[in-house]
């Protein structure tokens, strides 16, 4: 998949993390460019949304949190989100999406198994058990 098409895909499951909003959250303008913060916000909360193409292989059993690329830190480790929109996406178009609270998600990192992977494996992240509790 090349990187414009990564890009699309993940633009899509934003749109698709703004339709799970309450309606009482008033969603704002989202930050244009590469901007790590967070992917937008709303008038209570901000959020990252995070879509995973290869769980459904393992049984979508485990969350890949992303902590550094290319020896910089990223993902969990700047994220100013409150909280992490985790979706499994299925070959058949099919999802599973969880609302992590980030606090949580940050304590759950903590002595979980750590891996390379992901774009060309430059990506080390925390392996972390699912749990249901967030299941949207």
């Amino acid at each position: 998949m090349s990187f414009r098409e990564k890009l699309e895909f993940g633009k899509h499951y934003q749109e698709v993390s703004k339709k799970l909003i309450p309606k009482e959250e008033i969603i704002l303008e989202s930050p244009e460019g590469l901007f790590k913060a967070y992917d937008y916000r709303t008038n209570e909360f901000k959020y990252e949304v995070k879509s995973d193409r290869m769980g459904y292989m393992y049984g979508c059993r485990t969350w890949f949190i992303e902590y550094e690329c290319n020896s910089k830190k990223s993902g969990i480790d700047v994220t100013e989100a409150d909280y992490y929109h985790y979706f499994f996406h299925k070959p058949s178009g099919d999802f599973e999406a969880y609302e992590i609270p980030v606090s949580w998600l940050k304590k759950a990192c903590k002595g979980c198994r750590e891996i390379v992977g992901g774009d060309g494996q430059r990506v080390r992240a925390y392996i972390v058990p699912v749990n249901s509790e967030f299941k949207l």
